[in-house]
C-alpha cells in the first residue's frame, strides 16, 4: 500500500477538477476501482452521499473519459476508492489522470449538510433539543430530534425554521478546524459530544468563541451561511418516541417550493379560487361528492336487487346447469356480493333447478367471477383453465375470480368452462 490519499476537499471543498496519479488499481464486477494520490471526491460518510464525476486519461493520443459512479473509504485517515465504469484493465498504477466532480451535486450536498447543521443548531439553541439521527436523501433531508411529537412541537419547529433562515440571512463565515483526536477537539464549544476516533474536523458557524452552531463533522460545507440560500420544513411526524423532521436546503428546497407553487396554481385555477378560499371550495366539493356517493350506493343496491331477481327468474325458467351474465356498469366488488346473494337464495329455492356454476363478468376490468353450488370447484377451474387464455387468479371451491388481458380472452375462458 502506497501513501494515503490526500483529500483535497478538506482544505478546499470548492476545488472541482485536479490532476492526480493512480497509485493502485483494484477490480469490482469487471470494472476498475482506483486509489489516487490525491482526490477532490468526497466518499460516502457522515450521512452524506458521495460525489460523482469523471476521470480521464490519455491513451495513444486520445483522451478517454470514464464515469466515477461511487466513492468510498474504510476510515477517515485511509485511502479513498473511486469506482469507475471503465472495463477492468483500463487503468494501471502510475497513470496520470484528470478527475472532475459533478459540481451541482457537490454544491447541493454542501448546502444540504450545512443547512442541517444550522437547523439542528437553531433547534438546540432555542429549545435544547438534541439530534439523534440524520439522513440526506435524494428528495429531502431528515433529522430525528429527541422530543416527543405533538402539535406544540410543530409550532416550535416553525420557530426553528424562521431562526435558521435568520442565521442564513446573516451570512456569517463557516470555519472548519482539524484536530488530531477528540481530546484535542474538546476545546471547541460543540453542541454534541464527540464520539469519533482519530482525526476530528469541527465545523463552526460564526464566532468560534460564541458560535451560532458548532459540531464535529467530516462532510463538505459551504464557507458561509448565506450560501445555504434557505431552509424549508416539509413536515414532521412521530418516529420511535422522537420527532422526525423532513426538510431541505438550498437549490433542492427552491425547486420543491416552485413545484408546489405550480401545483397550487393549477388547483386554484381549476376551482376558480384563490389561496385564501381554496380550502372552503374543496370542502364544498367534498360534500357534493359525499352526497353523490350516497345516491350512487342507494341506486346500486336497487340495481343489485333487480339483477338478483332477474338471474333467479332465468334460473327457474331455463333448465341448465351453467349460467353466465355479463355486466358493463357493475364492478367486480359488486358482482361478488351479487353472486353470493344469488347462490344463497337459489339454495333455498327448490324451483331453480340443479345449477352447478354461475359466472358474472365485469367487462370493464375483464374479470370473471365464478360461483358454485358445491358440485364444481371454482378455484380448480381457474387454476387449470384460465392460464390458457392469459388469465390469472384463484379462489375457493365455492367462488373464485380470474382476470384476463381483454374481453375476447375472458369469453373464450367462459365458453371453455361452461361448455
Amino acid at each position: 500500500m502506497g501513501s494515503v490519499t490526500e483529500r483535497i476537499y478538506r482544505s478546499n471543498p470548492y476545488e472541482s477538477k485536479i490532476k492526480s496519479r493512480v497509485e493502485e488499481v483494484f477490480h469490482s464486477e469487471g470494472k476498475d476501482v482506483l486509489v489516487l494520490d490525491k482526490t477532490v471526491f468526497f466518499p460516502t460518510g457522515g450521512g452524506q452521499p458521495c460525489d460523482r464525476g469523471t476521470v480521464s486519461l490519455m491513451r495513444d493520443g486520445d483522451k478517454k473519459i470514464f464515469s466515477i459512479v461511487d466513492v468510498y473509504d474504510h476510515s477517515l485517515e485511509g485511502d479513498v476508492f473511486h469506482v469507475t465504469d471503465a472495463p477492468e484493465g483500463t487503468f494501471a498504477p502510475g497513470d496520470q489522470v484528470e478527475t472532475e466532480l459533478d459540481w451541482d451535486r457537490r454544491f447541493t450536498h454542501m448546502q444540504r449538510h450545512l443547512g442541517e447543521h444550522l437547523f439542528t443548531g437553531s433547534l438546540y439553541r432555542l429549545f435544547g433539543w438534541k439530534n439523534k439521527g440524520f439522513h440526506m436523501g435524494e428528495d429531502y433531508t431528515t433529522i430525528d430530534m429527541e422530543v416527543t411529537h405533538s402539535p406544540e412541537v410543530d409550532k416550535m419547529i416553525r420557530e426553528g425554521e424562521l431562526e435558521v433562515n435568520r442565521v442564513i440571512w446573516m451570512d456569517v463565515p463557516v470555519h472548519v478546524d482539524y484536530f488530531p483526536d477528540k481530546e484535542a477537539a474538546s476545546v471547541m464549544p460543540v453542541r454534541k459530544p464527540i464520539t469519533a476516533h482519530g482525526m476530528i474536523s469541527v465545523v463552526t458557524a460564526g464566532d468560534r468563541e460564541d458560535p451560532l452552531d458548532c459540531c464535529a463533522c467530516c462532510g463538505t460545507h459551504a464557507d458561509s451561511t448565506g450560501q445555504v440560500g434557505l431552509v424549508k420544513v416539509y413536515k414532521a411526524e412521530a418516529n420511535k418516541g422522537m420527532t422526525r423532521i423532513y426538510f431541505d436546503s438550498g437549490k433542492p428546497a427552491l425547486m420543491k417550493m416552485r413545484q408546489e407553487m405550480d401545483l397550487m396554481r393549477q388547483i386554484t385555477d381549476r376551482f376558480s379560487a384563490g389561496d385564501d378560499d381554496i380550502i372552503s371550495k374543496l370542502d364544498i366539493q367534498e360534500q357534493k361528492e359525499g352526497n353523490l356517493r350516497k345516491r350512487y350506493a342507494s341506486l346500486r343496491d336497487k340495481v343489485m336487487e333487480t339483477e338478483k331477481e332477474k338471474i333467479l327468474s332465468v334460473m327457474k325458467d331455463e333448465d341448465r346447469e351453467t349460467f353466465d351474465f355479463p355486466y358493463e356498469c357493475l364492478e367486480a366488488g359488486d358482482l361478488v356480493k351479487l353472486g353470493f346473494a344469488v347462490m344463497n337464495e337459489r339454495g333455498e329455492d327448490k324451483d331453480c333447478g340443479a345449477v352447478k356454476l354461475l359466472t358474472l363478468t365485469d367487462e370493464s376490468s375483464h374479470t370473471v367471477l365464478l360461483f358454485s353450488s358445491g358440485e364444481v370447484s371454482c378455484g380448480k377451474l381457474v387454476k387449470e383453465k384460465a392460464g390458457a387464455f392469459g388469465g390469472r387468479g384463484g379462489g375457493r371451491d365455492d367462488n373464485a375470480r380470474a382476470i384476463f388481458p381483454d374481453m375476447k380472452s375472458a369469453r373464450m375462458f367462459i365458453r371453455e368452462i361452461t361448455g
